[in-house]
Protein backbone atom coordinates (compact mmCIF):
# COMPACT_ATOMS: atom_id res chain seq x y z
CA UNK A 1 0.00 0.00 0.00
CA UNK A 2 1.49 3.50 -0.93
CA UNK A 3 1.83 6.71 0.87
CA UNK A 4 -1.27 8.12 -0.51
CA UNK A 5 -3.43 5.29 -0.03
CA UNK A 6 -2.34 5.09 3.73
CA UNK A 7 -3.30 8.15 4.02
CA UNK A 8 -6.85 8.12 2.49
CA UNK A 9 -7.61 5.27 4.33
CA UNK A 10 -7.07 6.96 7.55
CA UNK A 11 -9.17 9.72 6.22
CA UNK A 12 -12.04 6.91 5.33
CA UNK A 13 -11.28 5.71 9.20
CA UNK A 14 -12.00 8.89 10.52
CA UNK A 15 -15.03 9.57 8.53
CA UNK A 16 -16.08 6.36 9.99
CA UNK A 17 -15.20 7.34 13.13
CA UNK A 18 -15.55 10.85 14.68
CA UNK A 19 -13.77 10.29 17.51
CA UNK A 20 -10.24 9.51 15.66
CA UNK A 21 -7.72 11.72 16.12
CA UNK A 22 -5.45 13.45 13.66
CA UNK A 23 -1.60 12.53 12.51
CA UNK A 24 0.57 14.06 15.40
CA UNK A 25 3.53 14.04 13.79
CA UNK A 26 5.45 14.50 17.50
CA UNK A 27 8.40 16.40 18.39
CA UNK A 28 10.83 13.94 18.52
CA UNK A 29 9.52 12.27 14.92
CA UNK A 30 12.02 12.11 12.21
CA UNK A 31 9.23 13.83 9.39
CA UNK A 32 10.95 16.62 7.39
CA UNK A 33 8.69 18.48 8.71
CA UNK A 34 9.09 18.36 12.27
CA UNK A 35 12.78 18.71 11.64
CA UNK A 36 12.27 22.09 9.75
CA UNK A 37 10.06 23.13 12.81
CA UNK A 38 12.91 22.32 15.30
CA UNK A 39 15.23 23.86 12.31
CA UNK A 40 13.57 27.28 12.93
CA UNK A 41 13.52 27.48 16.85
CA UNK A 42 17.37 26.53 16.67
CA UNK A 43 17.45 29.53 14.04
CA UNK A 44 15.16 31.63 16.51
CA UNK A 45 17.60 31.01 19.71
CA UNK A 46 20.73 31.58 17.64
CA UNK A 47 19.05 35.19 16.43
CA UNK A 48 17.99 35.49 19.97
CA UNK A 49 21.42 35.32 21.12
CA UNK A 50 22.77 37.52 18.38
CA UNK A 51 20.34 40.29 19.38
CA UNK A 52 21.28 40.51 22.76
CA UNK A 53 24.85 40.80 22.03
CA UNK A 54 24.15 43.77 20.06
CA UNK A 55 21.83 45.33 22.76
CA UNK A 56 24.79 45.01 25.52
CA UNK A 57 27.58 46.52 22.99
CA UNK A 58 24.88 49.13 22.36
CA UNK A 59 25.75 50.63 25.91
CA UNK A 60 29.32 49.68 25.63
CA UNK A 61 29.83 52.22 22.47
CA UNK A 62 28.86 55.67 23.36
CA UNK A 63 29.52 57.50 19.70
CA UNK A 64 26.02 58.36 18.44
CA UNK A 65 27.43 56.69 15.15
CA UNK A 66 27.91 53.52 16.18
CA UNK A 67 25.10 53.82 18.50
CA UNK A 68 22.41 54.44 15.51
CA UNK A 69 24.37 51.36 13.64
CA UNK A 70 23.62 49.24 16.31
CA UNK A 71 20.33 50.38 16.66
CA UNK A 72 19.61 49.09 13.17
CA UNK A 73 20.90 45.75 13.85
CA UNK A 74 19.04 45.39 16.78
CA UNK A 75 16.21 45.87 14.66
CA UNK A 76 16.85 43.51 12.18
CA UNK A 77 17.90 41.04 14.71
CA UNK A 78 14.18 41.93 16.24
CA UNK A 79 12.54 41.12 12.70
CA UNK A 80 14.67 38.03 11.69
CA UNK A 81 13.19 36.87 15.37
CA UNK A 82 9.93 37.56 14.68
CA UNK A 83 9.79 36.08 11.07
CA UNK A 84 11.77 33.04 12.06
CA UNK A 85 9.44 32.36 14.85
CA UNK A 86 6.28 32.97 13.14
CA UNK A 87 7.46 30.31 10.72
CA UNK A 88 8.05 27.85 13.67
CA UNK A 89 4.14 28.67 14.49
CA UNK A 90 3.29 28.12 10.95
CA UNK A 91 4.80 24.45 10.83
CA UNK A 92 2.29 22.51 12.08
CA UNK A 93 3.03 18.83 12.91
CA UNK A 94 -0.62 17.67 13.55
CA UNK A 95 -1.72 17.10 9.90
CA UNK A 96 -5.46 16.32 10.25
CA UNK A 97 -7.07 12.94 7.80
CA UNK A 98 -9.28 15.31 6.55
CA UNK A 99 -6.61 17.77 4.83
CA UNK A 100 -4.56 16.96 1.61
CA UNK A 101 -2.04 15.08 2.47
CA UNK A 102 -0.47 15.92 -0.85
CA UNK A 103 -0.95 19.56 -0.80
CA UNK A 104 0.13 19.72 2.36
CA UNK A 105 3.30 19.27 1.93
CA UNK A 106 3.60 20.91 -1.35
CA UNK A 107 2.94 24.27 0.57
CA UNK A 108 4.70 23.87 3.43
CA UNK A 109 7.68 23.33 0.82
CA UNK A 110 6.81 26.63 -0.80
CA UNK A 111 6.23 28.22 2.38
CA UNK A 112 9.39 27.43 3.40
CA UNK A 113 11.71 28.02 0.17
CA UNK A 114 9.69 31.21 -0.05
CA UNK A 115 10.39 32.39 3.54
CA UNK A 116 14.30 31.52 2.82
CA UNK A 117 14.52 33.49 -0.15
CA UNK A 118 12.90 36.57 1.43
CA UNK A 119 15.29 36.43 3.92
CA UNK A 120 18.35 35.99 2.16
CA UNK A 121 17.52 38.94 -0.02
CA UNK A 122 16.60 40.88 2.66
CA UNK A 123 19.91 40.64 4.43
CA UNK A 124 21.82 42.22 1.53
CA UNK A 125 20.45 45.33 2.68
CA UNK A 126 21.67 44.52 6.14
CA UNK A 127 24.84 43.51 5.53
CA UNK A 128 26.85 46.43 4.40
CA UNK A 129 25.27 48.26 7.72
CA UNK A 130 26.43 45.13 9.54
CA UNK A 131 30.10 45.82 8.01
CA UNK A 132 30.15 49.29 8.68
CA UNK A 133 29.26 48.36 12.09
CA UNK A 134 32.29 46.54 12.99
CA UNK A 135 34.61 48.77 10.95
CA UNK A 136 33.11 51.67 13.15
CA UNK A 137 33.45 50.05 16.57
CA UNK A 138 37.27 49.29 15.98
CA UNK A 139 37.84 52.66 14.85
CA UNK A 140 36.56 54.08 17.70
CA UNK A 141 38.43 50.84 19.75
CA UNK A 142 41.63 51.65 18.25
CA UNK A 143 41.68 55.49 17.58
CA UNK A 144 38.28 56.89 19.93
CA UNK A 145 38.05 59.19 17.35
CA UNK A 146 35.63 58.11 14.98
CA UNK A 147 34.66 61.43 13.06
CA UNK A 148 38.21 62.15 12.83
CA UNK A 149 38.78 58.58 11.36
CA UNK A 150 36.17 59.51 8.75
CA UNK A 151 37.82 62.58 7.50
CA UNK A 152 40.78 60.67 5.98
CA UNK A 153 40.18 59.51 2.90
CA UNK A 154 41.78 56.31 2.49
CA UNK A 155 39.78 55.22 5.61
CA UNK A 156 36.73 56.02 3.28
CA UNK A 157 38.19 53.88 0.38
CA UNK A 158 38.72 51.29 2.79
CA UNK A 159 35.66 51.63 4.05
CA UNK A 160 33.65 51.41 0.70
CA UNK A 161 36.07 48.15 -0.34
CA UNK A 162 35.46 46.37 2.91
CA UNK A 163 31.58 46.74 2.36
CA UNK A 164 31.98 45.91 -1.30
CA UNK A 165 33.63 42.58 -0.82
CA UNK A 166 31.62 41.77 2.45
CA UNK A 167 28.40 41.78 1.26
CA UNK A 168 28.28 38.98 -1.75
CA UNK A 169 30.59 36.72 1.12
CA UNK A 170 27.91 37.15 3.35
CA UNK A 171 25.79 36.48 0.97
CA UNK A 172 27.02 33.04 -0.23
CA UNK A 173 27.87 32.11 3.37
CA UNK A 174 24.48 32.56 4.74
CA UNK A 175 22.88 30.95 1.33
CA UNK A 176 25.15 27.87 2.54
CA UNK A 177 24.38 27.99 6.01
CA UNK A 178 20.57 27.57 4.88
CA UNK A 179 21.22 24.63 3.11
CA UNK A 180 23.12 22.93 5.71
CA UNK A 181 19.82 24.43 8.39
CA UNK A 182 17.13 23.47 5.99
CA UNK A 183 18.24 22.10 2.51
CA UNK A 184 18.41 18.35 4.01
CA UNK A 185 14.64 18.25 5.28
CA UNK A 186 14.10 20.34 2.29
CA UNK A 187 14.97 17.76 -0.23
CA UNK A 188 13.37 14.80 2.80
CA UNK A 189 10.09 17.07 1.82
CA UNK A 190 10.22 16.52 -1.84
CA UNK A 191 10.86 13.10 -1.62
CA UNK A 192 7.94 12.66 -0.28
CA UNK A 193 6.02 14.72 -2.41
CA UNK A 194 7.76 12.36 -5.43
CA UNK A 195 6.15 9.16 -3.70
CA UNK A 196 2.69 10.89 -3.45
CA UNK A 197 2.98 11.39 -7.70
CA UNK A 198 4.60 8.35 -7.98
CA UNK A 199 4.10 5.66 -5.63
CA UNK A 200 5.74 2.64 -7.53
Amino acid sequence: MDLQQTWNKLRDERLSKPTAEALNIGKKSKHPIQKLKNAYLTTTVFAVVFLFVFVALFFVFNEGLIRAFLLLMITSYVAGVVVNYRMYQKLEPVISPDQDLKSVLINTHALITKNIRMQEYAALFVYPFAGATGFFMGGATASGDIMGMLAKQEVIIALVIMVIVLTPACFYLSRWLYRVSYGKCLNELQERINALDDPA
